[in-house]
């Protein structure tokens, strides 16, 4: 049998957005990740985002690559947002090329499946985002700066 683990948010490190404007866009919190918590790949985290900012630029789940980091994802990868205050839109290109968007905000959850065409969620409101994201299996980061 395995403990229980509790993680402490103020015991977490606090991480600029990943490619989504640095300190400006805002920040995020990777609380059930293996430096944290050992796993069978699940992985649990928060994001608040300012306005105009995004928690991730444009992007698919295969690899991203950008200034500060790289992210290679697992076969089968899937993501979950939920927001829990603030909205923004969520938008993707779809496989025929055409930009999508639809409202999103409190109360909503954004199902990221397995092979997802590009996108990411924006916060083009004027208040602050503050999301939860979990999925599953862990993407590999690595952070360049």
């Amino acid at each position: 049998m395995a403990d229980i683990k509790i993680i402490r948010s103020n015991e977490v490190e606090t991480l600029d957005l990943i490619g989504a404007g640095g300190p400006k866009g805002g920040m995020m919190k990777k609380l059930i990740y293996p430096q944290y918590a050992k796993t069978r790949g699940v992985f649990f985290g928060t994001a608040e985002i300012n306005s105009g900012y995004s928690p991730h630029r444009w992007h698919i789940h295969t690899a991203d690559k950008a200034e500060g980091y790289e992210a290679v994802y697992p076969e089968g990868f899937e993501e979950i947002y939920y927001i829990v205050s603030g909205s923004g839109v969520v938008q993707w290109i779809t496989e025929d090329g055409k930009e999508k968007e639809e409202k999103v905000g409190a109360g909503n959850a954004i199902f990221f499946p397995s092979g997802v065409v590009k996108h990411q969620l924006l916060n083009n409101s004027n208040e602050k985002m503050f999301m939860v994201f979990c999925g599953y299996p862990t993407a590999k980061v690595t952070y360049t700066k």
